[in-house]
């Protein structure tokens, strides 16, 4: 219950990108959606990026622990990311896994993790923009 409560926002985004993973796209058709080419691979790289951010985030705001330390839990979004490629291809007769999706999902994820470092050590960001409630807004 620890978990689910500190990284609510984490878990509610692996549960998304489990249902878009997994769900059947044949029923969309592509006459409604503007040609982009490879717009797939920007699809996985947003989601990836979002979940390595939020979770990369949410670990360091519980945890309070050095860039060095959040670099070790790069391994995690990436084996989600492996995964699902993985349950696409073998339980999923409408969806297949591939490589190039991987390599979006990692670009993500490594992508995340220089943002992170980037808020992290960037003190107005850090300060006035992550976390607004908690500055006073006039000093007395």
């Amino acid at each position: 219950m620890y978990y689910f409560k500190k990284y609510h926002k984490t878990l509610s985004i692996i549960f998304i990108i489990t249902i878009l993973s997994l769900v059947n796209t044949a029923r969309i058709k592509p006459d409604n959606l503007p040609i982009i080419p490879h717009f797939d691979k920007i699809v996985h790289f947003l989601m990836y990026f979002t979940l390595g951010f939020i979770f990369m985030f949410e670990y360091y705001i519980h945890h309070h622990k050095t860039i060095k330390r959040i670099s070790k839990i790069l391994i995690l979004p990436l084996i989600y990311g492996g995964l699902m490629e993985i349950l696409q291809y073998s339980i999923t007769p409408y969806r297949s896994g591939d490589w190039w999706d991987m390599l979006a999902n990692s670009c993500g994820i490594f992508s995340a993790f220089v943002a992170v470092a980037f808020f992290r050590n960037n003190t107005f960001l850090r300060k006035w923009m992550l976390f607004p409630l908690k500055q006073p807004m006039f000093k007395a």
